[in-house]
C-alpha cells in the first residue's frame, strides 16, 4: 500500500474545503482510494479551517480485505506528506502534523486577524514563521501566491487553482495533473483561465 496524506490549512472564506474536494474528486476519477475530514472555523470568518486528504493505493489483496482497506479520514500527528497553507500563521498552527520529510507550501501574505487590527495582538514576523517551519523540515516553500495571481489575472479569483498547480508540482500526489484539471473543468467556471492558473502554479514551483 502506498500512502500519501495532504493537509490543507487556512481560514474561513479562503476555499480550503473546495481545494480538498478537488483533490478528492481527482482520486475518485483515477480509481485511487481516498478519505478525508474537515475542520471548519464555525461562525468565524477568520476561524481556522483544515481539510485532510488521505490517498491510499491498495493492492488487489488489500482491497479485498476490509480490515486493510478501511482507514480514518483524519491525518495523525506527524503524518502529513504535504502541508499546503493559504495563511502563514496557519502553517505554523498545523506544524504538529509535519515531519522531517513533509513538504510545506505556504503563501507569504498574512490574513491579519481582528485582534491584530485592533492592536490587542501582534502578528509575528514572517521570517520567524519560516524559521519555525524549517525547525521541523527543510522542505519549506514560501510562495507569493497573491502576487503571482494578481500579475497573471488582475485579481485573486484563481488563487486556489494556482495553489493546486503548486501542490501538484511540489508534492508527490498519486493523482495526475490531467485528473486535477479534469475536475477543475467540471467544478469551476472559466476553464481556460483556470488551466492557465494551474500551469502558473507549476511554473512557480520551478520543477
Amino acid at each position: 500500500m502506498r500512502r500519501y496524506d495532504v493537509l490543507l490549512a487556512g481560514i474561513g472564506g479562503q476555499g480550503v474545503i473546495t481545494l480538498g474536494t478537488l483533490l478528492k474528486l481527482a482520486a475518485l476519477r483515477e480509481g485511487v482510494d481516498v478519505a478525508g475530514a474537515e475542520r471548519r472555523g464555525g461562525a468565524q470568518r477568520e476561524g481556522p479551517v483544515t481539510s485532510n486528504v488521505r490517498y491510499r493505493l491498495l493492492t488487489d489483496e488489500e482491497r479485498g480485505d476490509p480490515r486493510k482497506a478501511a482507514f480514518s479520514g483524519a491525518i495523525p500527528r506527524g503524518g502529513a506528506h504535504l502541508l499546503l497553507a493559504l495563511e502563514p500563521l496557519e502553517a505554523v498552527r498545523s506544524l504538529s502534523y509535519a515531519n522531517a520529510e513533509t513538504v510545506i507550501v505556504t503563501v507569504v501574505t498574512p490574513r491579519v486577524p481582528t485582534a491584530v487590527r485592533l492592536g490587542t495582538a501582534v502578528y509575528p514576523p514572517l521570517e520567524s514563521l519560516w524559521d519555525m517551519l524549517r525547525e521541523v523540515t527543510p522542505r519549506v516553500y514560501p510562495v507569493d501566491l497573491e502576487g503571482l495571481t494578481r500579475r497573471g489575472f488582475g485579481d485573486l479569483r484563481r488563487l486556489n487553482v494556482v495553489a493546486l498547480g503548486l501542490a501538484s508540482a511540489l508534492g508527490d500526489l498519486p493523482v495526475s495533473a490531467e485528473a486535477l484539471l479534469d475536475v477543475v473543468r467540471d467544478r469551476l467556471p472559466g476553464f481556460e483561465d483556470n488551466r492557465r492558473a494551474f500551469e502558473l502554479g507549476h511554473e512557480a514551483a520551478g520543477v
